[in-house]
């Protein structure tokens, strides 16, 4: 604790002739609250050791009144001083147009050594940065500056037209970097994993409806490539982005093995008359030199075709071939999760109305739909039983379809353990599994039953969705499987009962 005189020492120090003992003075009067007034008449003084000390000071000190003039500070001709109030805003915890603008100017200042800092707060208030100084950024070697202004680059509505612009003239380091985001479509995009159902549609929205920049920006990255691996990030780019004009060059490379798959995606994603008539040929077609080239266009078929196709994905499922009969599981699962009734439903008629030539899908309700969707949940529920290694295909797919919910009493009775696993994880989703069955479930000889029903508790013990009465019987249950042999299950019951003893 530093004593009165101690202080008053502080004070009689800041009018010294030497800046070297101003700035001490500063320093320590800073330590002692109360005193921020006296630091903020430091702000102009004309020593930058000076001004560096008081802008710390006022950080201390804890109090934001002075945050208009730590912003200024922030713009100081010497770096250590723009640097200590950049901390002391930063530490501070302000917000608001001045600071932000004040930290905004520090993206393109080579001289601050806390830029990353600066950055990152950006990118957690999700403060838009204009993307010249960002680019510039993309070329350094400390990846937490190239890494942090790569995602405040994904902010912006043209971020993806700069990624593939970068793609085709930047330094391979840039390049590299600008792929990675091309290839992960929706890392950090702005409200895509928001709790807002508002913000999650819009930014869905922004990525299906690019503007033209954008488009343009990968078409022509996407002609002046020349790398394989290269070229197929950016045919995902495109399918990703659901971008029309990429029928005709993603035709071009179908017969490319490196490519072809991502070029099926793209026409998937394209999704117009002619697309989904190239793909419904890629799909009839058979041969050995063509079958990952088949398989790919089976599975995308559902999620750019309409009810016929996926009539005809049906009538696949009981082809000779093991690849042919998935790949028809995996476009039913694509086409069912096209109409949930929700925001998925909406988004797909949204889309179609803006493309032209796509078809529009059938509603939910449409009776032709729901008939083929609950032959469809009797037919993979027979599968799963007579091939459960495929378990997790079958699961996927039936994940987008309710019809299953009639159909997961007797799954859940099955004497094959991965079959019982499967049907517990869509019970849940269809919620069909209640407490009592659960008990049950956790008590299963097969762990994957078991760790279902321990994730299961474990979720419903922190949501507070059991009565009294049902916590206190699911207590003894858990404790019976304090040594079970499946580290998963002792973790989760573990964390449940020590929710339950809180």
């Amino acid at each position: 604790m530093i004593a009165a005189h101690q202080v008053a020492f502080f004070l009689r120090e800041l009018s010294a002739a030497e800046p070297a003992r101003r700035a001490a003075a500063a320093t320590g009067l800073g330590k002692v609250p109360g005193h921020a007034a006296e630091l903020a008449a430091l702000a102009a003084d004309p020593a930058p050791q000076v001004r560096a000390a008081a802008a710390r000071g006022l950080g201390v000190q804890g109090s934001a009144a002075h945050a208009g003039l730590l912003a200024a500070l922030a713009d100081d001709p010497d770096a250590e001083v723009r640097r200590r109030a950049v901390n002391a805003l930063i530490r501070l915890g302000v917000t608001g147009p001045e600071v932000t603008a004040a930290l905004v100017r520090r993206v393109g200042d080579a001289e601050l050594r806390s830029r990353p800092t600066v950055l990152e707060w950006l990118l957690r208030h999700r403060v838009p940065v204009s993307e010249q100084p960002l680019v510039r950024l993309l070329g350094e070697s400390d990846p937490l500056l190239w890494s942090r202004a790569r995602a405040l680059l994904r902010l912006l509505p043209q971020a993806d037209a700069v990624f593939a612009d970068l793609v085709r003239t930047g330094s391979p380091e840039v390049r590299e970097r600008a792929l990675g985001m091309l290839s992960h479509s929706q890392a950090g995009l702005p409200g895509i994993g928001s709790a807002d159902p508002a913000a999650r549609e819009a930014a869905w929205r922004r990525l299906w409806d690019p503007g033209p920049r954008v488009k343009r920006a990968l078409l022509d990255a996407l002609a002046a490539e020349t790398d394989p691996a290269a070229r197929a990030v950016l045919l995902g780019a495109l399918a990703a982005r659901r971008v029309p004009e990429a029928v005709g060059p993603a035709t071009a490379w179908l017969a490319d093995p490196r490519c072809g798959p991502n070029a099926v995606a793209a026409l998937a994603g394209a999704g117009t008359a002619d697309a989904v008539e190239l793909l419904r040929t890629l799909a009839a077609r058979p041969g050995r030199g063509a079958s990952r080239l088949r398989e790919a266009a089976l599975r995308r078929l559902g999620a750019a075709g309409g009810l016929s196709d996926a009539e005809s994905l049906f009538g696949l499922l009981g082809d000779r071939a093991e690849h042919v009969r998935l790949a028809a599981v995996d476009g039913l699962g694509a086409f069912f999760g096209r109409f949930d009734g929700g925001p998925r439903e909406r988004l797909e008629r949204w889309h179609a109305g803006r493309v032209p030539g796509r078809p529009v899908p059938p509603t939910a309700n449409d009776p032709a739909l729901r008939d083929l969707a609950d032959r469809t949940a009797e037919r993979l529920t027979r599968m799963l039983r007579s091939d459960p290694a495929h378990r997790d295909t079958y699961h996927n797919a039936l994940w987008h379809i309710p019809e299953v919910r009639r159909l997961l009493p007797a799954l859940l009775d099955d004497p094959q353990g991965p079959v019982r696993a499967t049907a517990f994880h869509l019970g849940e989703r269809w919620g069909v599994v209640d407490f009592a069955r659960r008990l049950e479930l956790l008590e299963d000889p097969h762990p994957h039953v078991r760790q279902g029903a321990a994730l299961a508790f474990m979720q419903l013990v922190r949501s507070g969705d059991l009565t009294a009465a049902e916590r206190k019987t699911l207590r003894s249950h858990l404790e019976r499987r304090h040594d079970d042999p499946d580290r998963y299950v002792t973790v989760w019951t573990a964390q449940a009962l020590t929710q339950l003893k809180t």
